[in-house]
C-alpha cells in the first residue's frame, strides 16, 4: 500500500513539473515579439516601446509578464490592450489575433502604418497591412515577413532577423 502511495505521489509531482516547463502559445509569442523588436530598426520613439494587443487578453497578461523589468534598445516597454480600433496610436507594435485578422485593412488605414509593426496570426497570403506574422510550421512557431508591407513603413529589419523569417515577397 505504501508502495502504490508513493508511485502515484511521484507521477503526480512528475506530471506537475513538466506541466511547469511547459509554455503557453501566449508566453511563447510574448517572447518572439520582444525578440523581433531588438531586431528591427525603429525611428526615434522616446523612453518607452508600446506594444499594442487587439482584443487578446491571455497575450497582454504574457507581454505583461514577459516586459517585467525589461528593456527594448534601452527603452521601457508599456503593454497597451485594446479593445476599439478607433484608439489605436502611439503603438509601436500593434499585434492582431487570428479572430481580429478580418479587421486587417481597417487597421491599416486608421493607423500611422509607416510607424508602426503590425503582427498578425492570419493563415493565407493576403495579409492586408501586416508585416509580420506568425504561423506554425512542424508543430513549431515560425514567423513570415511580408517584404512588400516592410518596406512601406519608416522600420528597418536587420539581417539576423531575415535569417529567421521566412520571407515572403510579394503580400498580394
Amino acid at each position: 500500500m505504501p508502495l502504490r502511495y508513493l508511485t502515484c505521489s511521484l507521477v503526480a509531482l512528475l506530471c506537475c513539473v513538466s506541466i511547469g516547463f511547459s509554455q503557453s502559445k501566449e508566453q511563447v509569442y510574448a517572447g518572439v515579439i520582444f525578440h523581433i523588436m531588438k531586431y528591427v530598426e525603429w525611428p526615434e520613439v522616446g523612453n518607452t516601446m508600446t506594444v499594442g494587443v487587439l482584443n487578446d487578453n491571455q497575450l497582454t497578461a504574457a507581454l505583461n509578464k514577459v516586459a517585467a523589468d525589461k528593456k527594448i534598445v534601452f527603452r521601457n516597454i508599456e503593454v497597451v490592450k485594446f479593445s476599439d480600433l478607433s484608439k489605436l496610436k502611439n503603438t509601436n507594435v500593434l499585434f492582431v489575433p487570428k479572430k481580429m485578422t478580418v479587421y486587417l485593412a481597417d487597421i491599416a488605414n486608421s493607423v500611422d502604418a509607416k510607424q508602426i509593426l503590425v503582427i498578425s496570426e492570419k493563415k493565407g497570403e493576403d495579409q492586408d497591412g501586416a508585416s509580420i506574422n506568425f504561423i506554425e510550421q512542424s508543430g513549431k512557431l515560425r514567423f513570415e515577413v511580408y517584404e512588400e508591407v516592410f518596406t512601406r513603413t519608416d522600420l528597418k529589419m536587420s539581417e539576423h532577423l531575415k535569417k529567421f523569417a521566412i520571407i515572403k515577397v510579394k503580400a498580394s
